[in-house]
């Protein structure tokens, strides 16, 4: 036997309907909501049609008090409308703790769809006939960006990997996600990056890889088209394996050019010891009448195949090195451009300043003036032409007002930073021979933990330079692969 709970039924409240004339309503003086968050999107698309009448009640003076609707209400006071369709709540008129209610009541009786849920939507109306052009002015959207939603909602594994994580998906965010639609693998990760923290960082690395897979295999390709013979392992070369721009003529007395060796028995194509490109090689050059230039530091008394492991250390850390400096570099600039920053960021980024100037930082300030450091300012302050950098720097900088003017010196500071902290040669995170200085190497520490305390997401390679740690690429794949077995397994467990 059951027994079912009844459930009063609340008697409704009677509302009117009205079109009432823009001057008669008033915003409440207590409008509990900080940020009425009103975007161009928001704008446009209450511009084509209002599907919700505001709330109100009325007052003594026969004008209406806005109890529900201010964000709509600034948006008409912006336009002049003439007349607003309103639902009138007459109960609420000597009930002003009834009107803080509905404030409430309001606003948990309505939740708004997350950007995945916008994206389905709006790709089932674009499979039911409606345009890209109607729809982006019935809600707002730019044709890009419904062009965009249409595209995400279109690829069934992307949104069915969003949906399996809890995480504040971007519509940048889903579409990169959606570039995997066929790589579940990929999907897993990203998902389980976002979450993390790290998405920008992971996606770099998968773009970078399937990139790197893609140009390796067309360079091959030519090659082998060209009649070269290719080794695709570094460690099959021989020891003596020599690059041809370190071999001379037997005489020692010139160089000799990849063109002129290739007519060479021994010349061949192979992965760079460090690097992800291709190269020429001369397998014996004693064999085949070479001398070999002699550079400091160049003997070695291991092999090739013993060198294999710290080889691939290398080039796994120079691969995430590189990913991270991106994904740094994707977050500062939405730093940067940012209108208004938390009380206790602006306190970090004086300090930061403060340090590095009254300290003579080299890092900090040494290189301000430098190229790149110049190039990533300009870009942060929306500079194309480099030509009048200058003259439109000055007249950013007349125009802004107190606030944005301490980010200047920050900007500047950071870009100093970058200069060697981002360089393209990836030393920083090394801890051998090629490396950065230890004291080098910890100021980059201080810098990127500074980072983190404004909200960027460190990645693995990253926290290792903050902690004073050596950082292994191949440990940490490995490490990712044994977290991964286990959540598989446990989830095996969980199942059963």
């Amino acid at each position: 036997m059951t027994t079912e709970t009844a459930v009063e039924q609340i008697i409704p409240t009677t509302f009117r309907f009205e079109d009432v004339p823009l001057s008669q309503l008033t915003a409440h003086p207590g409008n509990v909501r900080e940020d009425l968050a009103v975007t161009d999107r928001f704008r446009r698309s209450l511009r084509k049609k209002l599907r919700t009448p505001l709330l109100v009640t009325p007052q003594a003076d026969g004008t209406y008090k806005v109890i529900d609707g201010h964000r709509r209400l600034l948006v008409m006071i912006e336009d002049k409308w003439e007349t607003v369709p309103v639902v009138i709540d007459d109960s609420r008129a000597e009930d002003e703790a009834g009107q803080y209610v509905d404030m409430v009541t309001t606003a948990e009786q309505r939740v708004g769809l997350n950007t995945r849920e916008k994206a389905a939507a709006l790709f089932q109306a674009s499979e039911l006939g409606a345009g890209v052009k109607a729809i982006a002015t019935e809600t707002g959207w730019t044709q890009k960006d419904v062009k965009t939603a249409m595209q995400v909602g279109r690829a069934a594994k992307t949104m069915e990997a969003a949906q399996a994580v809890q995480y504040a998906w971007t519509l940048d965010q889903l579409a990169a996600l959606a570039e995997f639609e066929d790589d579940p693998e990929a999907l897993k990760e990203l998902s389980e990056a976002a979450q993390g923290g790290n998405f920008s960082y992971r996606l770099r690395m998968l773009r970078d890889d399937r990139e790197e897979t893609a140009r390796l295999a067309k360079e091959r390709a030519e090659a082998v088209a060209a009649g070269l013979t290719v080794i695709d392992e570094y460690e099959a070369l021989p020891d003596s394996a020599t690059r041809i721009h370190e071999l001379l003529t037997h005489d020692g007395a010139k160089t000799i050019s990849e063109e002129e060796h290739k007519a060479c028995r021994g010349h061949v194509v192979a992965p760079a010891q460090y690097g992800s490109h291709w190269v020429t090689y001369c397998l014996k050059p004693a064999l085949y009448d070479h001398a070999v230039r002699q550079s400091p530091g160049s003997t070695t008394t291991t092999t090739k195949a013993e060198d294999k492991e710290a080889r691939q250390r290398i080039i796994q850390g120079n691969k995430h090195y590189k990913a991270a400096t991106a994904a740094r570099r994707e977050w500062l600039n939405t730093w940067m451009t940012r209108k208004t920053f938390p009380r206790d960021a602006q306190v970090i980024m004086a300090r930061f300043v403060a340090e590095s100037t009254l300290r003579g930082d080299d890092l900090g300030i040494g290189d301000i003036t430098s190229e790149d450091g110049t190039r990533l300012v300009r870009e942060w302050l929306g500079i194309a032409d480099a030509s009048r950098a200058n003259t439109m720097a000055a007249e950013i900088l007349a125009k802004a007002d107190a606030r944005r003017l301490a980010l200047f010196p920050f900007m500047a500071c950071v870009a100093s930073y970058e200069k060697t902290t981002g360089h393209k040669d990836n030393r920083p995170w090394r801890t051998d021979r090629q490396g950065l200085s230890s004291h080098t190497r910890k100021r980059i520490g201080a810098y990127l933990s500074m980072l983190v305390q404004l909200g960027h997401s460190a990645s693995p390679i990253e926290q290792a330079i903050i902690d004073g740690q050596e950082y292994d690429g191949t440990e940490h794949a490995a490490k990712v692969s044994a977290e991964k077995a286990k959540e598989t397994g446990q989830e095996q467990l969980d199942s059963k």
